[in-house]
């Protein structure tokens, strides 16, 4: 059996799909995806194999548009299964990819050479797919100095934000989450004002600027302008001395989030772009709680901003 790897050259070498994340002329403003977390974090706790089919199923049964990949264990962001996963929506599925969730060391000046080459593999897999979004998740927050670190991520993001835009055509933002070097609102400010926003923007997550001690809904005011991709979350009262969120995010419309506040400041600045639900946990199958989630954007987002 021929073997289905391959290699950067021949991802880039391929023609681009029609799987852009860019509206179409006189198509939707927002355009929905889910992010393959909620199927991750299921296969992991009942230790088993965990593969693109079933994802990609429950996705498009759910009647959503698109999927987030993301670095992880389980189905790794390599050439194998970015190769994998393009034939299944090419030949199979009607869904897009909505962008690539890349975490590492940014804040470590050793690392920049690598990162400078490393950004090339992620942007050539975006390119592949027709997506435009590169998602940046920040470091764990164990540094020495923290405005320092926070500086020298924002050098190399400016770089890779440059490369992006200029050699690919991708814009690249930051999505600050609970736990890392990028958290509250005062680290945001800092990575915001250190970066260009020509080649770095904001990709936030609605629970985690919650669980970073953030209003989301005035944090989005406050960035509406360098809003370029966007994560919906619920979560349920939730404080950071517990040890966990797990068991606090729950589907759209049932926790602490003010979406349909959130919908209008997009339609105030006619947002045009991707929203990806990512549910770390759902207490019920991922079709289900798909299912629930697109029932909840019908009837409350959509009649505000579509």
């Amino acid at each position: 059996m021929k073997s289905t790897a391959c290699t950067r050259r021949n991802l880039l070498a391929a023609p681009a799909v029609t799987l852009s994340g860019k509206s179409a002329s006189g198509g939707p403003n927002i355009r929905w995806a889910l992010g393959m977390v909620t199927w991750v974090v299921r296969a992991q706790r009942e230790k088993r194999p965990l593969g693109w089919e079933e994802i990609l199923s429950d996705i498009a049964q759910g009647g959503f548009e698109g999927l987030e990949v993301y670095t992880q264990n389980t189905l790794p962001v390599n050439d194998e299964n970015m190769e994998a996963l393009y034939r299944l929506l090419e030949s199979r599925y009607k869904l897009r990819l909505s962008g690539i969730y890349w975490a590492d060391r940014f804040h470590l000046e050793s690392e920049h050479d690598r990162i400078r080459k490393e950004c090339h593999r992620f942007l050539g897999y975006l390119k592949r797919f027709g997506a435009d979004r590169l998602i940046i998740g920040p470091p764990g927050p164990e540094v020495e100095d923290e405005r320092r670190a926070i500086s020298a991520m924002a050098r190399i993001m400016n770089e890779v934000g440059r490369i992006a835009l200029e050699q690919y055509g991708i814009k690249v933002a930051v999505h600050p989450h609970v736990g890392g070097l990028i958290e509250n609102p005062r680290q945001i400010a800092q990575l915001m004002r250190e970066t260009d926003p020509r080649y770095f923007n904001l990709a936030p997550d609605t629970a985690q600027l919650w669980m970073g001690g953030g209003d989301p809904v005035r944090m989005f005011e406050e960035y509406k302008r360098r809003l370029v991709y966007i994560h919906y979350k619920d979560i349920r009262a939730y404080h950071r001395g517990l040890k966990g969120y797990l068991d606090n995010v729950v589907e759209l419309g049932r926790g602490v989030i003010d979406f349909p506040a959130l919908h209008r400041i997009l339609k105030s600045i006619r947002y045009r772009g991707w929203i990806t639900i990512d549910l770390d946990n759902a207490r019920i199958s991922p079709l289900e709680s798909a299912r629930m989630q697109r029932e909840y954007i019908d009837r409350v987002l959509a009649p505000i901003y579509a």
